[in-house]
């Protein structure tokens, strides 16, 4: 089996992302929540080359904080982003099985 297409950064954002349209800042959350902090411009240059690669897609939602309006980043995971999600998954799966097999 081949070495997974994603970092471990990409593999923790579309596991965050499965299953639920997120805003980038609840993604951001989550991620500090999992020890892993990046700041708002490394945070979203990360996400366009997500979207480069086609694994997920995000869009503008206006949203009124107060008495102000603010655009909000929100983003969804694409069928090739649960493809590659589910790739990584196998890949880690098959390598721990093999490590505890080779053990024995």
């Amino acid at each position: 089996m081949s070495l997974p297409s994603l970092s471990h950064l990409q593999f923790a954002i579309l596991d965050i992302l499965e299953g639920r349209s997120r805003s980038g800042k609840f993604v951001r959350v989550k991620l500090a929540e999992r020890g892993i902090d990046r700041n708002g411009p490394m945070f979203y240059q990360i996400m366009a080359r997500l979207e480069d690669a086609g694994f997920v897609e995000g869009w503008y939602e206006q949203k009124k904080i107060e008495d102000t309006t603010v655009r909000e980043r929100t983003y969804k995971i694409t069928g090739d982003g649960v493809h590659a999600l589910n790739d990584v998954r196998l890949f880690y799966v098959s390598s721990a099985s093999s490590a505890v097999n080779g053990a024995r």
